[in-house]
């Protein structure tokens, strides 16, 4: 087992009360083609308080000292933190990330640092499966040719492309240690959606990115029934203030970002929808100032390529709360209707 400072990747897995499906999430980085030898594996705990999440982590750290476990005092209720912190005590050349509940494939690992060390690439993306509850669709469909080094800044055409690429997620990537330190990119604290602002912050570095869509690596777990109770008042707040942020990042940059941001307008909708009435009606007005704030900052100008969300966007936008709350309403059991989310997985 190696025990120096010389490994090819560190990997990077925040956990919070997550014993049973973190041991899955470990051992799909244990059982890497690469080697685990080769590994370095941050795991930062979250203040857990359930117990056995710590004595899961302790019981693999005996096993293989390239486990390296963080225990945090207090919970940040969100990733950012711990994956800051675990970026700090990272030894190898290129980061990845992973979330307690998802895996990575057999392979993935090995995949990721091979085109990375090739094409000396500032950030490599490859294609992950979001399962939903047990149905697999790869995430990056519309990009059939790889792509290498490319500056997504180098055109409007290519912003477009690779902003929403595979919705800013951090993980299914590698990533240059020393790129994220010469441009001080690290993830947002204390918001939830803080992946996409994150990865907006890279871009508007101008990166040498590399994407593979046809090389799957990645195991995204999602559970739909979870959905609807993680849409909450501090979602929706959170997302308001992921979106400013990218709106800021671009503020001097001579690129058009309405992509992205009606990407996130799109999903802020979605969770204004879930939403119990009474919080609706207090915050709605939200939308409204973000929208107008966008439009002052970068001339936004939205295109919500959801037909129902531009419905519901257009009320919130003619200040017609009442009759948008109605609509959202209505939303709400749509999205929450078993055969039409069969419908629109199998259409969309």
């Amino acid at each position: 087992m190696n025990t120096k400072d010389d490994y090819l990747v560190s990997v990077i897995i925040p956990t919070y009360n997550r014993s049973e499906k973190l041991e899955k999430s470990i051992n799909s980085i244990i059982d890497q083609s690469i080697g685990f030898e080769n590994i370095e594996l941050i795991i930062v705990d979250d203040a857990s308080t359930d117990k056995l999440t710590k004595k899961t982590i302790l019981d693999y750290q005996k096993q293989y000292p390239n486990i390296k476990p963080i225990f945090l005092e207090k919970n940040s209720q969100t990733c950012s933190k711990a994956r800051n912190i675990a970026l700090d005590h990272t030894t190898s050349k290129y980061i990845i990330f992973s979330d307690d509940d998802d895996y990575y494939l057999k392979n993935g690992l090995e995949t990721l640092y091979n085109l990375i060390t090739k094409y000396d690439s500032d950030l490599v993306i490859c294609n992950h499966y979001n399962n939903i509850d047990g149905d697999k669709t790869p995430v990056i469909k519309k990009i059939k040719n790889n792509i290498i080094n490319i500056n997504p800044l180098a055109n409007q055409k290519c912003f477009d492309q690779i902003s929403t690429i595979n919705g800013g997620v951090c993980v299914a990537k590698i990533y240059n240690k020393k790129f994220l330190l010469k441009n001080n990119i690290k993830f947002i604290e204390n918001i939830k959606y803080e992946d996409v602002p994150f990865y907006m912050n890279i871009l508007k570095h101008s990166p040498k990115i590399t994407i593979f869509p046809q090389k799957i690596v990645y195991n995204h777990n999602i559970q739909e029934h979870s959905l609807a109770s993680t849409h909450n008042l501090k979602a929706f707040n959170d997302m308001i203030k992921s979106t400013t942020h990218i709106s800021n990042y671009y503020k001097k940059i001579n690129i058009n970002i309405n992509s992205i941001l009606s990407f996130m307008i799109s999903q802020l909708l979605l969770i204004f929808s879930n939403l119990d009435k009474n919080k609706k009606e207090k915050n709605i007005l939200k939308i409204y100032k973000l929208e107008k704030y966008l439009e002052k900052q970068s001339n936004f100008q939205i295109h919500l390529k959801r037909k129902e969300a531009d419905i519901l966007n257009h009320a919130i936008m003619q200040k017609k709360f009442k009759k948008a709350i109605m609509i959202s309403n209505f939303y709400n059991l749509l999205y929450n209707n078993s055969t039409i989310k069969k419908l629109y997985k199998k259409f969309r």
